[in-house]
């Protein structure tokens, strides 16, 4: 199983000392196997922290505990508070190995399923699937879905896209069979800037 950590946090990364960003870039080339995305999130330009979407090896519990120990930003006091997710990756797609996309804006969609959702998301997974994929191979970076720790029960939906604006980004979520039938308790969209390992 994948993991959604989102490490919350009002400083500016961009501002943080040269060494504490040269730490965390080679704390991702460390982990560059394990990591699906990465990258700062913002709401309004305003900071919100730093997005890993993850499918660490191993036994999951020590791999987490061993990958947020490990993450500069903790060991340095950047961290104000952790979101851990369990998460199921839908796609190989892995951010190292993606071609960039000129022109395009990154968003993290995040997506908090309404309690005893279960039975009819699965009965909706289908055309949820076929209204995603086509956007796939250009627009989709990762898309997977939250779940329990026996991934059981739905939680909710984790998906990063880029699109020429948030306005395409809307407008293609407003058919999104999820969002029109209303399964969401809460949907957070934020700005999400590629990080980088080199």
């Amino acid at each position: 199983m994948a993991q959604v950590v989102i490490r919350r946090s009002t400083i500016d990364l961009g501002g943080l000392p040269r060494t504490m960003r040269s730490e965390h870039a080679r704390f991702l080339r460390n982990w560059r196997d394990a990591l699906v995305t990465f990258g700062a999130i913002f709401r309004d330009d305003a900071p919100e922290g730093y997005l890993y979407q993850t499918d660490l090896p191993g036994h999951v519990p020590d791999a987490v505990a061993r990958f947020m120990a490990e993450d500069p930003l903790a060991a340095n006091g950047v961290v104000e508070t952790d979101e851990l997710s369990d998460w199921h990756c839908a796609l190989a797609t892995r951010q190292p190995t993606a071609p960039l996309r000129p022109g395009l804006s990154g968003f993290f969609f995040h997506g908090i399923g309404k309690p005893g959702m279960t039975a009819f998301r699965n009965s909706i997974v289908p055309a949820h699937r076929a209204y995603l994929q086509p956007m796939d191979a250009g627009h989709c970076l990762a898309r997977g879905y939250l779940t329990d720790a026996d991934g059981q029960v739905w939680r909710g939906s984790a998906m990063v896209y880029e699109f020429a604006n948030r306005a395409a980004l809307d407008d293609f979520f407003r058919d999104e069979p999820y969002c029109r039938h209303g399964i969401y308790q809460t949907i957070d969209v934020y700005d999400w800037r590629r990080g980088g390992i080199d």
